[in-house]
């Protein structure tokens, strides 16, 4: 659905795929750091980071992305 709105220009898109990155982020976090006995640098935790910094890097820059979402009917 993010990826769908996302395509149509659409700030709801933004904020869903905002939304999806930052739960996704925190529940790998859970399940890496809480559930995992595992100590050290793992393959999953690697993942989570990168998940993380995306989710950040997104979140960051909505408020820039935000008025070329909101722009779409103007341009048509």
């Amino acid at each position: 659905m993010a990826a769908l709105l996302l395509a149509a220009r659409r700030v709801q898109g933004l904020v869903l795929g905002c939304a999806v990155l930052v739960t996704d982020a925190a529940a790998n976090g859970y399940a890496n750091y809480v559930l995992d006995p595992a100590f050290g640098v793992t393959p999953g935790r690697i993942g989570q980071a990168v998940i993380t910094a995306l989710a950040v890097g997104l979140v960051a820059l909505s408020p820039w992305l935000a008025p070329w979402f909101a722009r779409r009917g103007a341009l048509q």
